[in-house]
C-alpha cells in the first residue's frame, strides 16, 4: 500500500483512503482527477509548508501574553489572554505567572485554526 500528502494539511495519507483522516479533506477525488492511469502508481503531493512555528508563538507569548495566540490566527483568544494576564499579575504574581505559562504553552501547542 502506497502513501501520498494530504494537499490540504500535508499528513501522509493511503492511496486508497476516501478521505484524510486529519482533516476530512477528500482524498480519492483529488488523485483520481488528476488522471491516474491506473490504482498502482501514485503522485506524490509534496507537503505544504508550516505557516506557524510552535517556538516563535510561544516566544512572542513569553514577551508579551497573547501575541503568540494572535500569530497563530486566534485572534479573540490572544486579546483574552492580554487582558487576563495583566490582571492577574495585578492581583497577586503567582496567578498571573500561572496564568502566563498557561498562555505560552496554548500558544506553542494545537494547531492554528488555518492550518486545519
Amino acid at each position: 500500500m502506497s502513501m501520498i500528502y494530504c494537499p490540504t494539511c500535508g499528513r501522509h495519507v493511503s492511496s486508497r483512503a476516501h478521505a484524510c483522516p486529519g482533516c476530512g479533506e477528500p482524498i480519492a477525488r483529488r488523485v483520481a482527477a488528476r488522471g491516474r492511469a491506473s490504482d498502482d502508481h501514485v503522485y506524490p503531493v509534496t507537503p505544504t509548508p508550516a505557516l506557524w512555528s510552535p517556538g516563535i508563538a510561544a516566544v512572542l507569548s513569553f514577551f508579551i501574553p497573547g501575541l503568540g495566540q494572535i500569530y497563530k490566527g486566534q485572534i479573540l483568544n490572544g486579546l483574552l489572554w492580554m487582558l487576563f494576564v495583566p490582571i492577574g499579575y495585578y492581583f497577586l504574581c503567582i496567578p498571573g505567572a500561572i496564568l502566563h505559562l498557561c498562555c505560552i504553552y496554548g500558544a506553542a501547542s494545537g494547531v492554528p485554526p488555518r492550518c486545519r
